[in-house]
């Protein structure tokens, strides 16, 4: 086995001895989280323990205007936290730049609404 190096010190009880050790320990405390979803845990160089990932997701698509889509573009945007689906927005717009406008506008204001 390799001899690691913990930044300036012998390490404390429970830290991993290997990445193997790490990895091993994280694919098990990540074994529940959803794929996407959820922040996950993982060791990086020397052993330093992450839980990084996204709480909240958007999801979004838009149908441009076509016979059998409709006149203009149209489509939703789905605001998920944690993998459930928490809200939608169903936008329908008669130009692209009005899409835009709109979609923004919407993710604007939820983001004024979510600042603490």
């Amino acid at each position: 086995m390799a001899e690691m190096i913990f930044n300036g010190g012998e390490p404390l009880p429970d830290c991993p001895e290997s990445f193997e050790e790490a990895d091993k320990w994280a694919d098990s405390a990540n074994k529940d989280k959803d794929e996407f979803h959820e922040p996950k845990w993982s060791f990086d160089c020397g052993f330093k323990l992450d839980f990084d990932g996204p709480i909240i997701d958007i999801s979004s698509r838009f149908y441009p205007p076509k016979k059998h889509y409709g006149d203009g573009w149209d489509g939703t945007i789905i605001v998920i936290v944690m993998g459930k689906e928490l809200t939608e927005e169903k936008i329908q717009a008669n130009s692209l730049e009005e899409l835009k406008n709109k979609a923004e506008k919407f993710i604007k204001e939820l983001a004024a609404r979510l600042t603490v």
